[in-house]
């Protein structure tokens, strides 16, 4: 334990120095000797004035692009885990649907926004329904890739002690590949904020995505930065919720305690 806050504690240090350093760096380009013209890198001072301009508006900003991408993400995850299970489950299904996930998951979502708003229109629904396509892509193939590399050990005893075929699913299946699901769902929720930008696009007057757009048309590199922070913030805290589910859901595994110190 002490050792481990040694770690932590000098792994603050580091990235205060490292930050310390950054800023440091930033003032002199574009406040002492101003190298940089703000329109490419604003300085703190600019960064603050956006920020105090666009303050107003911020909590309905938020809160609208919070409800689209947790909406698209809960989505996304609880159809790609279904899918990805039931090509696992059923050989009908897997020979049905997997030969279209194949065709289609290699098509950029970002690609498919115009026929998102020829066929859904304009609204809120169009900008979940994307992101939940993007995330249950990820989590689709992670969930059934998952279950092919499952030892047949594990089936095979459940099997002989006369366990049927959704309870071997429901009692090993699942409760195994959830920690090989945790890297895929935390890629998946970085990758719906940046999701959430790309739907934002659609046309809807609401959300931090909609605020960029704005900025960017009236070209404030300083106000697009403020809202580049704040998509960065709600990610690292969206992150950090999921490893603290993480540690809940998966203490029974020997996660925590690998590690290669000391091995040469």
């Amino acid at each position: 334990m002490k050792l481990k806050s040694k770690k932590l504690n000098k792994g603050i240090y580091k990235t205060i120095v490292v930050a310390t350093f950054i800023v440091i760096v930033w003032i002199l380009l574009t406040m002492v000797f101003k190298l940089v013209a703000a329109i490419f890198i604003p300085s703190p001072v600019d960064l603050a004035n956006s920020f105090v301009k666009l303050a107003p508006g911020l909590p309905s900003s938020i809160l609208a692009s919070i409800f689209i991408t947790m909406s698209g993400f809960g989505i996304g995850i609880a159809a790609g885990v279904f899918i990805g299970m039931m090509m696992a489950y059923s050989k009908g299904f897997m020979q049905t649907i997997g030969p279209f996930m194949e065709v289609t998951r290699p098509v950029p979502v970002f690609a498919l926004i115009p026929l998102f708003m020829l066929w859904f229109g304009l609204g809120l629904w169009p900008q979940i329904l994307l992101i939940a396509l993007g995330v249950s892509a990820i989590l689709g193939v992670q969930t059934y890739e998952a279950i092919r590399n499952m030892p047949i050990v594990y089936i095979r005893a459940a099997f002989n002690l006369g366990a049927s075929k959704q309870a071997i699913f429901r009692t090993v299946v699942m409760p195994y590949i959830f920690p090989h699901l945790v890297g895929a769902i935390r890629v998946a929720a970085a990758t719906s904020w940046g999701l959430d930008v790309a739907a934002e696009f659609m046309g809807v007057q609401v959300g931090l995505g909609y605020t960029m757009i704005v900025q960017q048309m009236y070209l404030n590199t300083s106000g697009i930065i403020v809202i580049i922070l704040i998509y960065s913030a709600m990610a690292i805290v969206l992150d950090q919720v999921i490893r603290k589910i993480e540690k809940r859901v998966t203490h029974w595994t020997d996660r925590e305690a690998l590690s290669f110190d000391g091995l040469n």
